[in-house]
C-alpha cells in the first residue's frame, strides 16, 4: 500500500441528523473519521461494528456517549477517549457549551 495523504478539504462528508462527520479513510483494515455536534446537538444511533472495536476521542468540547446495548452513558471531556466493543449500539450528544470534535477509529475484520 503506498501513502496516501487526505486533505482537510477532500473528504467524504457525511451529514447524520446533527452530526457532521469527515471521512478521512475508509479501507478494508482501517476507518477514521471526525464529527462535530454543536451544543445540544445528538449524533444518530450507530448499530456498532459487528467485528471491530472502535474509539472515539475528544478534541474538543465534552460529549455524552451511550452504549445503548448496556445502557451505560459516558461522560467525555477533551483528551478523553473511550474504547467502544465490537457490535454495540451508541450514539453521542453534546453536553457542553461549545461545538464538540470527535476522532473516531475502528479495524474492520477480515
Amino acid at each position: 500500500m503506498e501513502t496516501n495523504v487526505v486533505r482537510y478539504n477532500e473528504t467524504r462528508n457525511l451529514l447524520e441528523g446533527d452530526e457532521f462527520t469527515k471521512v478521512y479513510f475508509h479501507t478494508d483494515k482501517l476507518i477514521f473519521a471526525t464529527s462535530t455536534l454543536l451544543p445540544g446537538q445528538k449524533a444518530c444511533l450507530d448499530k456498532g461494528h459487528k467485528e471491530a472495536d472502535e474509539t472515539c476521542f475528544v478534541i474538543e468540547g465534552r460529549i455524552a456517549v451511550h452504549l445503548t446495548g448496556r445502557n451505560e452513558v459516558h461522560e467525555l471531556q477533551k483528551g478523553d477517549c473511550i474504547l467502544i466493543p465490537q457490535g454495540e449500539p451508541h450514539y453521542t450528544v453534546n453536553i457542553g457549551t461549545v461545538q464538540s470534535m470527535t476522532a473516531w477509529a475502528c479495524a474492520p475484520h477480515l
